[in-house]
């Protein structure tokens, strides 16, 4: 953590507008595998002291602790074997209706499916590797492949749920809050999942990617975008980072958004309708359902 050299690596790499994607890239992991894209890259170089102050701002409830402690439907053997496999099923998904939650996260993700973002989660063969918050008693246990005793920081396990959740968790708040995968959209969503997880790091890239987008189309519009978003997620019902994925899949998408006081990016519309396809996706819309308030809210600016 705090590796001056891969923060610098990222940083300027997130600013660039040079750059083909926005978190695109090969990070090192603790084990020296190469498979963290960039935004991934800054919130484990960060992850000390924030990460430890997600974890505390989230143990308050009993369904953050669930999270915390990968309990019942957050636990590690029903991600495996019931949300992942649900989750990459393409025939369930594109059989649900085009209002649903599902219906548009499957039009997200058809793609490229799920395998390259939560395979970036902190895993489990990655603990003890030195990556203990160092605030939480240790255990000594042995390794998966039995080869000797290794030290276990408590602070790893937390890390491992936290990090499986918040992953599988990303593409539905793209789809409810409207935000596509372009560097405008990317770059809005990690400023929702600061404020849904209380992790600080996504706010910093949340801003390197708005001086990029700013730079690059040579508007403060992009600024105005980041200020709106701000408030949406401010405004939405933090009670949305604790929903397992699952339960959203065959709700209405606008109730949901309702429920959970998600409100029309009217100004990230407005930046779409600018910069037009140059810029933006909108690949968080299905392509049959018709989004009334997206399409009848407009930007007072």
């Amino acid at each position: 953590m705090w590796n001056l050299s891969k923060i610098y690596k990222t940083t300027k790499y997130l600013m660039s507008t040079d750059a083909s994607g926005f978190g695109d890239g090969a990070n090192a992991d603790n084990n020296g595998e190469h498979r963290l894209d960039h935004i991934v890259n800054m919130y484990r170089e960060m992850n000390f002291p924030f990460g430890p102050l997600m974890a505390i701002a989230n143990r308050k409830t009993m369904a953050g602790r669930n999270i915390l402690w990968g309990r019942g439907k957050f636990s590690s053997e029903h991600f495996d074997n019931v949300v992942v496999p649900k989750l990459m099923d393409f025939d369930y998904l594109k059989s649900l209706a085009p209002n649903t939650v599902g219906a548009h996260y499957y039009n997200l993700i058809k793609g490229w499916g799920i395998e390259g973002l939560y395979n970036q989660r902190f895993k489990h063969e990655e603990m003890g590797q030195g990556s203990g918050w160092g605030m939480l008693p240790s255990d000594v246990r042995r390794k998966r492949d039995g080869e000797g005793p290794v030290e276990i920081n408590w602070g790893d396990e937390v890390r491992v749920n936290l990090s499986r959740h918040l992953l599988l968790s990303h593409d539905f708040w793209h789809v409810l809050f409207r935000y596509d995968t372009a560097t405008m959209g990317e770059a809005m969503i990690q400023e929702v999942t600061a404020k849904l997880s209380m992790f600080k790091p996504p706010r910093l890239v949340s801003f390197l990617g708005t001086w990029k987008m700013a730079r690059k189309v040579k508007s403060n519009l992009p600024w105005k975008v980041r200020q709106e978003c701000i408030q949406l997620a401010k405004d939405t019902d933090r009670r949305l980072f604790f929903q397992d994925q699952l339960s959203l899949l065959e709700r209405d998408i606008q109730e949901v958004r309702k429920e959970y006081n998600i409100g029309v990016p009217v100004v990230y519309k407005k930046f779409v309708e600018e910069f037009g396809e140059a810029e933006s996706r909108l690949d968080t819309f299905h392509p049959q359902y018709c989004d009334v308030a997206w399409e009848v809210t407009e930007a007072s600016i």
